[in-house]
């Protein structure tokens, strides 16, 4: 069985079991920055409202974890020291993230708790007003948020108790404590699993921001000592997927090696949820106008445009002067009608004064498309960027035909707030200087 320790260290990017040398204790972690920002025990423990003992425990048990002391200690009091204010920077934007929570939770309006909260105890309980704050801020602890992140995401309380090595009484009751706490139910039982209320959603997303910081101490610390480690998460969408994404993602491990490198794909709203939570580090892909969120911030690499795809001995590969019109008796593949790629597409074809190809089959995989233009007669409209190695190995080709206005900004989209670590801040300068050449030379 995993230790009691093993099972609060839980990672909210992979949903996995690992140790991060950084438990992400939060009473833990406010004793700490106390210290920090006072420069002495005691004057700490009488900010925080507990007992020197207790604020010494915290430190030394941080010291032990990082391996490293945080403090110079004298007879005038303590001092942060290199690898001290390093963790404390992520420890104090951790604590910001809670803060943060604190205050959207005050203002959100009082009203009855719904019906079927996700345990009884919840039952009743009013919605948070401005005395909640001040009760959340000296209180909740790592146990809470992961409880309520775990329940969430896993829909039981016997799979979220799995996930976290917790009996499934220990879940309920952190979950019942911090419902209690915040004053308001924060989960709701559905036939689909749990759903989380106004108060929940607050708590979820700020929680697990907080979370995401107090991982990145580690990283933070390894690059004090002289080594770029820990996880860089990316969300990749289909134009970036092939050539951009791949490339950077190789140089960035010839210079850092101890990296571990996720590449997540899927829906944009999806991933873009994932990036504002802090499951991902960024967005790679085509740029939204507006930006999609205020909490957000884009950074355009390079203009994509669209071409006509088909297989390499298409029937019209060959031909000159070859016009949209022309293609109106083909049978096309399309991107599913959400995607930005399918607007441009419909926009085109009315610029043109044509009709959408009759009854195509939708598809946003490349696997999937490359597979339907090779056996048939097919034709795509896509960007080169997605089919470059199919193009290079004389498997697919970009028919002559001229498409006016089909470029679209390509680039990153990251937390408008974010301090990225080291391994982070190399990714963006490898995507920015792979954007910079010719990528489809």
């Amino acid at each position: 069985m995993p230790s009691a320790r093993a099972a609060m260290l839980f990672s909210y990017r992979s949903n996995d079991l690992q140790l991060p040398p950084l438990e992400p204790n939060l009473r833990r972690l406010r004793a700490f920055v106390g210290v920090v920002q006072e420069g002495s025990v005691r004057r700490a423990a009488d900010m925080l409202h507990l007992t020197q003992p207790t604020v010494t425990r915290a430190i030394q048990k941080l010291e032990r974890e990082i391996g490293h002391p945080l403090f110079e200690r004298t007879s005038t009091g303590m001092t942060a020291t290199a690898i001290g204010l390093t963790a404390a920077r992520r420890a104090g934007r951790a604590l910001a993230y809670v803060r943060a929570a604190e205050d959207e939770l005050a203002r959100l309006p009082r009203e009855p708790a719904a019906a079927t909260p996700a345990h009884a105890a919840g039952a009743g309980v009013a919605s948070p007003g401005p005395g909640c704050a001040a009760r959340i801020v000296h209180a909740l602890t790592s146990r809470h948020l992961q409880a309520l992140i775990a329940l969430s995401e896993h829909g039981t309380h016997s799979a979220a108790a799995n996930a976290l090595s917790l009996s499934q009484p220990a879940i309920t009751q952190a979950l019942s404590d911090l419902e209690r706490l915040v004053g308001a139910p924060l989960l709701l039982r559905t036939s689909r699993g749990m759903a989380a209320t106004a108060a929940g959603e607050i708590l979820l997303r700020r929680g697990k921001l907080a979370l995401a910081e107090i991982q990145a101490c580690a990283s933070d610390i390894a690059e004090h000592l002289g080594t770029v480690t820990g996880t860089v998460a990316i969300g990749v969408l289909p134009i970036c997927g092939t050539l951009l994404v791949p490339r950077a993602v190789n140089r960035l491990l010839r210079d850092h090696p101890a990296l571990h490198v996720v590449l997540v794909d899927g829906p944009y709203d999806t991933l873009l949820h994932k990036l504002r939570e802090g499951r991902l580090d960024v967005i790679v892909g085509p740029l939204r106008d507006p930006s999609p969120a205020a909490d957000t911030r884009q950074e355009a690499l390079f203009d994509g445009a669209l071409s006509v795809i088909a297989r390499k001995d298409h029937p019209l590969a060959g031909r000159c002067g070859l016009t949209l019109a022309e293609l109106g008796r083909c049978e096309w593949v399309l991107p599913s009608r959400e995607t930005p790629a399918r607007a441009i597409i419909e926009r085109v074809m009315a610029r043109a004064g044509l009709p959408m190809p009759d009854n195509p089959v939708e598809a946003n995989a490349l696997a999937t498309l490359r597979a339907l233009l090779m056996e048939s007669d097919r034709v795509a409209m896509i960007s080169r960027h997605q089919i470059y190695f199919e193009e290079r190995g004389g498997m697919l080709a970009v028919l002559p035909i001229e498409l006016a206005d089909t470029a679209r900004s390509i680039g990153m989209t990251v937390r408008a707030d974010a301090q990225p670590p080291a391994g982070v801040q190399s990714l963006l300068d490898h995507l920015r200087a792979a954007a910079r050449e010719r990528l489809l030379a």
